[in-house]
């Protein structure tokens, strides 16, 4: 899956921190996937050792995208775009 990252900064969040399925977004944990992937998800990502669940959407978030949530700009920034595999449960 490719996968980069946003903040609360971004324009698509405006300032809020919202998610699309109405929870706060929070770092290490929230990951927006494309509508195919249903809310309440977990992926798991080993190059990362972590776990995310699917709270949000996005409009560039489609086909094989997923997008991190990261609380800070500088960081999601240096994320950049990445490659990496995953592992999806769904509920």
């Amino acid at each position: 899956m490719i996968l980069t990252a946003y903040t609360k900064a971004d324009k698509s969040m405006n300032g809020r921190g919202l998610t699309a399925s109405g929870v706060p977004v929070q770092e290490g944990v929230t990951i927006a996937a494309p509508p195919n992937i249903p809310f309440g998800s977990k992926i798991y990502i080993p190059a990362l050792n972590r776990t995310y669940t699917v709270t949000d959407r996005g409009g560039a978030i489609r086909g094989d995208h997923l997008d991190l949530f990261i609380k800070s700009r500088e960081t999601a920034m240096e994320f950049e775009k990445k490659r990496l595999k995953v592992v999806i449960t769904t509920p």
